[in-house]
């Protein structure tokens, strides 16, 4: 007959505390393995952030940025008849065909004069394919106010609640693509700035008009038939709207994202960890205490973050 030894309660007390202890570091090692090959491209990308005594190392996300005018062509945001978009933009167009990818980008839309649906329509598709833009984030600036945060949307969203709202656009899309890379969407990736702007010629020759009605005087933002935008010379109109925040939020509805890390140096780190741990996004906002937009920041090295100095566990054991 066999002998079974058993273990005194008392030693396994003893044994305990130290498995504990011991569940942390071999989960962040386990993490870390996964997460390995993507390691190398998080160096460079880091700031450190203090929040309430803990110092937090954030990576910061990568932003597409534009000047989006030039003194040739106007904003290609409200402006830019199809026939003026070619060689006077190939500067503005230049920048959607560099190499290098993106994490997201912003859109102010200063009170609703900034952009048209159309305009918004056509970048966010060109620059979500050709340079791997994620996330859209829209701020509002006007009077005193700067970069006000409004919320963020993924790209894939963004395009379908778009098309949903102005199918008429994506039919557009469609045929300037048809018509510029008929091997498809994936041709983008590869195109040269010659080739994007042809597409954007295209796109916008199928959603514009000449208009011979009244010339309207000192309006920089008008609507002069329903769905139809006059734009800055006054002769020709666009099949857009002007983008507001009324007019944002119709098109994004529940999709538009407003969760963000608020007031980071004033954030307890039991509420900093709930609020990464909870986030279902790549990325999260970060805004100052005036609301206003400061960056983007990757969820999952934020995580990271906080299982390293036991933020993380604490929040979540306690």
């Amino acid at each position: 007959m066999e002998s079974t030894h058993e273990i005194p309660a008392k030693y396994m007390e003893a044994w305990i505390p130290l498995l504990q202890e011991l569940v942390w570091p071999f989960t962040i090692l386990l993490i870390l393995f996964f997460l390995r090959k993507y390691i190398p491209q998080l160096l460079g990308r880091t700031t450190k952030i203090g929040a309430l005594g803990i110092e937090l190392e954030f990576e910061k996300a990568k932003e597409f940025s534009s000047t989006w005018s030039n003194e040739f062509a106007g904003d290609i945001r409200t402006g830019v008849k199809s026939d003026d978009f070619s060689s006077g933009v190939m500067d503005l167009m230049e920048q959607f065909s560099k190499e290098g990818s993106y994490d997201y980008a912003g859109i102010d839309i200063y009170g609703g004069r900034a952009w048209l649906t159309s305009r918004l329509f056509i970048f966010s598709t060109i620059l979500s394919k050709a340079r791997g833009i994620n996330y859209w984030v829209f701020v509002d600036s006007h009077d005193s106010i700067h970069k006000k945060f409004i919320g963020y949307i993924d790209s894939r969203s963004l395009r379908l609640q778009l098309s949903d709202h102005f199918p008429f656009l994506s039919k557009a899309y469609t045929e300037a693509l048809l018509e510029v890379f008929p091997e498809g969407e994936n041709s983008l990736k590869a195109a040269d700035t010659w080739q994007i702007t042809q597409l954007v010629q295209q796109f916008l020759k199928g959603i514009q008009k000449d208009y011979h009605g009244v010339r309207i005087q000192g309006a920089d933002r008008q609507e002069i038939e329903k769905g139809w935008a006059l734009l800055k010379d006054k002769v020709t109109l666009e099949k857009a709207r002007f983008l507001d925040i009324n007019e944002l939020r119709t098109i994004c509805g529940e999709w538009i994202l407003s969760d963000a890390i608020r007031n980071l140096e004033n954030t307890s780190k039991e509420n900093l960890a709930a609020k990464i741990l909870l986030c279902n996004e790549r990325l999260i906002p970060v805004l100052n205490p005036g609301n206003q937009f400061v960056d983007m920041v990757d969820v999952a090295h934020s995580k990271k973050s906080l299982m390293k100095n036991g933020s993380l566990g604490q929040n979540m054991g306690g």
